[in-house]
């Protein structure tokens, strides 16, 4: 009897992992019979390229809500930094200085918004939703409503090489991945990332600046989405003034998916990866099948709820 409940134990646990993977893999299977066209060299290239950009601002939100956080600001951060870098490529051409001062901005901003959270005492949502607001407006602003084009050539590298066959952009998400991945399971900054969502007032006693770690947290979130506006800027050779406005919700839709609490304390990094990519094979397989896009917007925002749903049910 033991030795059954064991493996029934091991089985839920295993699927547990796996679950989502297997969402993936089913979703893939059915829009690969509804289009001849799905599974295409071309169009999972196109996919890999459209959550690159959402995975790199994943990976923050992932840290944010490791922590017990949450950061809406994600989308008006990348549009922000994109467009600003955009516009500074008209005036000068050292593409390097460019890009740093792109992730200054998503630092700066994201550091802001964890002084914020940590010493003025405001809540995460009603922060980085004004954050959002403010600098949406700052992007119109700057743009004065229109695109701006990336006048120099060079910039454009960042989003348009290929590596081996493979989207750099694809290459870079992979990389950034795995180097947080190590960094949250073999590092001491990753234990304090855990134990800080887990319990904060634990944390603290143990010793551990929660309040330090959250700003480094939210600047690196902010750093991240900065990085991928700037790829995606790059990516299409113009900065656009809604950029990112569907990141806030499907960053925390691919994070909870792929098994990160919206409580804090529990997932894996990896995890957010393949929440992306079931939101991407979705997105992409609707309007395979010739679905209008409001009907991603539908999708989208079903699946957080089931997400959140299911995480509830596991608390529970």
């Amino acid at each position: 009897m033991a030795v059954e409940k064991m493996r029934a134990g091991r089985f839920r646990y295993y699927f547990n992992q796996t679950r989502m993977l297997i969402v993936l893999i089913v979703i893939v299977a059915i829009f690969s019979i509804l289009s001849p066209y799905f599974l295409k060299v071309r169009n999972l290239y196109a996919i890999g390229l459209t959550i690159s950009v959402i995975g790199i601002v994943c990976i923050g939100q992932s840290l944010v809500l490791l922590t017990s956080g949450f950061d809406l600001s994600v989308g008006s951060i990348a549009g922000f930094a994109g467009m600003v870098v955009a516009f500074l490529t008209k005036r000068y051409e050292n593409y390097w200085a460019m890009f740093f001062i792109g992730l200054a901005i998503g630092g700066a901003i994201g550091a802001i918004n964890g002084l914020l959270i940590t010493k003025a005492g405001i809540n995460p949502l009603i922060t980085t939703l004004s954050m959002l607001s403010i600098f949406q407006g700052a992007t119109f602003l700057v743009s004065k409503g229109f695109a701006v084009a990336v006048n120099l050539e060079s910039f454009r590298i960042l989003g348009t090489t290929r590596v081996f066959g493979t989207p750099l952009p694809i290459v870079i998400l992979i990389v950034l991945y795995v180097v947080f991945f190590i960094i949250l399971k073999y590092t001491v900054f990753g234990r304090y990332v855990y134990s800080i969502g887990g319990n904060a007032e634990a944390a603290k006693l143990s010793g551990i600046n929660v309040d330090r770690m959250r700003i480094l947290i939210y600047t690196l979130s902010g750093m991240l989405s900065a990085f991928g506006g700037i790829i995606l800027a790059s990516r299409l050779g113009a900065a656009q003034t809604t950029a990112g406005s569907q990141y806030p919700l499907n960053s925390i839709a691919a994070c909870v998916l792929g098994g990160i609490s919206i409580a804090g304390g529990e997932g894996v990094i990896f995890g957010s990866l393949i929440g992306v990519a079931i939101i991407g094979v979705l997105q992409s397989g609707l309007i395979m099948v010739n679905m209008p896009s409001y009907y991603q917007w539908i999708a989208t925002g079903l699946v957080l709820l089931i997400a959140v749903y299911v995480d509830t049910m596991k608390k529970s």
